[in-house]
């Protein structure tokens, strides 16, 4: 079995091609890399650029022949935080399909999960706490592990290009550019902290997986393990050169060296958050996790079979559905603010698509009862059959539904998404606070609301709804159920009418 895995990122593009035998041994065939940075700029046109956009198709296009080659019978392609942000994402990828290049844009917390499973496969977990911590371009993902169980994840939407962008410097860097990035880092770690649990360790070491911390690793320590007085050190080195400098004195890859210096400030305030005091960096990464998981799932790309998932989701929603008008305006209405609030919840493809499945699904507990009708929903969903999905999906879509209405999902309190992954937690947090909003908008379940669009600046999420006749009620309603929605942006929320 030959399986591709093409990691398109936001600095870089990866690609891996191996041969898999039925025990899980693996040969490598091929390895293809290519720095096209994709993410440059995006933080500020919020498109991907020309260079890049044409720099991108080369590489994937080149690829394509490696895979066609090496006749792969799987071809996965998982795009990160610069397709999930930019506004012209949709067209580099349907070109990269007419290349023979699939991606599906995927979620930080199902970019978090496949690094953890890279990592496991690769070495064992010491018992002591340990933080995974991936540097891409447009993203950070961090997962918290201790005794080999994962303990808390989250996806922080700044990375390497995105935080040089944000805070550009001055070539070679000053004083106050420092000042000014550290204000800003310390700002978005204190936001992290409110969505992670209170009680987690402080870990012993940082398990690295990305290009960015493998150049600080070697630069710091001379291979690839150093601790926060090398990073440090190293870093000032970088902050008193300028890019050039950083080249011939230090031995810096000459595309990263404008912006390692951002990166290596970056890391260290990782590693000072996390209390890690080491910084050990791991050849494995995002693409590797891509091939495991195909293994784990007989070789096939995932999602599988999606016309069939579609097909199971409606025969349950046609037998049990009280409303099918409602549930499908309340999925038409989740659908465009997921795609308001993608760049904001760092969420891809496959919880575009859970989200559709759950708001088809949500009301489908009034079959059983009026009163709690979101906990019986829960519970046709779970012990349904729903031929095209893997139990885990199952489990994450009828937390969906059950967190629709009524409490906020906690799992202190609620055994069941106590018992979800925690990237998959984050999953349902986001999901259940769209569909809230949007079922909200439905109130009367007159379809009044016909579309609406989103803005969020640094202060407030701004709803505007275009509706047809007195739709208060319905925006009274959204007052009270977009709560969630606010608190997981950290907004105050504002809804007017177009």
């Amino acid at each position: 079995m030959r399986i591709a895995a093409v990691d398109v990122g936001s600095n870089s593009i990866h690609m891996v091609v191996v041969e898999a035998d039925p025990m899980g041994g693996q040969q490598v065939l091929a390895r293809e890399k290519a720095m096209v940075r994709l993410a440059r700029g995006e933080a500020k046109s919020g498109e991907i650029g020309p260079e890049a956009f044409q720099a991108g198709l080369e590489a994937l296009g080149q690829m394509a022949k490696v895979i066609r080659g090496f006749e792969c019978g799987t071809v996965m392609a998982c795009g990160t935080a610069a397709l999930r942000d930019a506004k012209n994402a949709q067209a580099f990828v349907l070109q990269a399909e007419q290349l023979g290049i699939p991606i599906q844009v995927i979620s930080g917390e199902e970019e978090a999960r496949l690094i953890h499973q890279a990592v496991s496969h690769a070495i064992p977990f010491p018992q002591e706490p340990v933080a995974l911590v991936d540097i891409g371009g447009g993203s950070t993902e961090l997962t918290w592990v201790q005794g080999g169980r994962v303990e808390a994840s989250i996806s922080l939407p700044w990375g390497l290009q995105r935080l040089a962008d944000a805070a550009a410097t001055s070539d070679p860097p000053s004083a106050h550019d420092l000042k000014r990035l550290r204000k800003a880092i310390r700002k978005i770690l204190k936001k992290a902290r409110k969505g992670l649990p209170e009680n987690l360790p402080e870990t012993t070491l940082a398990l690295g997986t990305s290009g960015t911390l493998e150049d600080l690793a070697r630069g710091a320590g001379g291979g690839y393990l150093c601790d926060q007085a090398q990073l440090r050190a190293f870093a000032l080195r970088l902050w008193r050169s300028d890019a050039q400098g950083r080249v011939d004195r230090l031995g810096v890859d000459p595309k990263r060296a404008e912006v390692l210096h951002v990166g290596a400030i970056w890391a260290l305030s990782l590693l000072e958050w996390l209390g890690a005091p080491r910084l050990r960096h791991l050849p494995v990464g995002l693409r590797e996790g891509m091939v495991w998981e195909a293994l784990k799932h007989g070789g096939a790309a995932i999602p599988p079979l999606a016309d069939r998932r579609r097909a199971s989701i409606e025969h349950l929603a046609a037998r049990l559905d009280p409303d099918p008008g409602h549930s499908r305006q309340v999925m038409r209405l989740a659908d465009q603010l997921f795609l308001a609030l993608q760049p904001h919840f760092e969420l891809g493809d496959t919880e575009r698509h859970w989200l559709a499945f759950a708001a088809r699904l949500h009301d489908i507990g009034f079959s059983i009862s009026e009163k709690s009708h979101h906990k019986h929903s829960e519970y046709l969903v779970r012990n349904a059959a729903l031929p095209g999905f893997w139990p885990e999906e199952v489990d994450l879509l009828a937390q969906v539904v059950r967190y629709h209405r009524g409490k906020t999902p906690d799992p202190a309190r609620h055994e069941a998404f106590r018992a979800l992954a925690p990237w998959h937690r984050e999953v349902v947090r986001k999901l259940a606070a769209i569909l809230r909003a949007a079922d909200a908008l439905d109130r009367r379940r007159r379809q009044a609301v016909q579309g609406l669009s989103a803005d969020v600046d640094d202060g407030t999420l701004r709803l505007r709804l275009e509706a047809t006749g007195d739709v208060e009620p319905e925006i009274e309603a959204f007052r009270e159920k977009g709560l969630l929605l606010g608190a997981l942006l950290d907004r105050r929320v504002e809804v007017t009418l177009a």
